[in-house]
């Protein structure tokens, strides 16, 4: 009976040292960076929906934030793809052209976006699943006849959306 009993300690030692695998969506790993004009954007929690009201019905936004140094205001950068469904893993879009998608920075009260010819800006969505896209961008953004912000070495990885 005691040999019995020591065998059912030491199996219940050995189901609870295992790590139970889990989906938990609070345990992302997701993340989202660039350069806004040589200043560095990090946010370890964007977001990405599916839009489902408006002129975009069908197109997915992924959004990063974060505050620029010395506790000055909010970066906020946005990328809209038309059409999500169509695109494909490893295509090159050109954000601002109309058929493509866009981009918005919002830099305190500023806002630059991907709308004025030339259209110099790429994404591209190296890993699509149903639930989370990975990918890397580049793009310039006009704020009206001020000037050109540029954004460099963007790249996001496991984005929910």
């Amino acid at each position: 009976m005691k040999n019995l009993l020591y065998i059912f300690l030491v199996f219940g030692i050995l189901f609870s040292s295992c790590e139970e695998e889990t989906d938990d969506p609070f345990n992302s790993t997701s993340s989202f960076s660039c350069m806004i004009d040589g200043v560095q954007l990090s946010d370890p929690e964007p977001i990405g929906r599916i839009i489902t009201q408006g002129t975009y019905i069908g197109g997915l936004e992924i959004s990063g934030t974060s505050n620029l140094p010395n506790a000055r205001v909010m970066n906020t950068l946005y990328i809209t793809v038309k059409d999500f469904s169509n695109v494909a893993e490893n295509t090159n879009l050109t954000l601002g052209l109309p058929a493509d998608g866009f981009a918005i920075i919002n830099i305190g009260i500023d806002e630059y976006i991907t709308d004025s010819p030339p259209y110099i800006g790429i994404i591209n969505f190296s890993k699509i699943t149903a639930n989370k896209v990975s990918g890397t961008f580049s793009f310039d953004a006009h704020f009206g006849t001020a000037g050109v912000c540029p954004v460099t070495e963007g790249s996001f990885s496991d984005v929910n959306y």
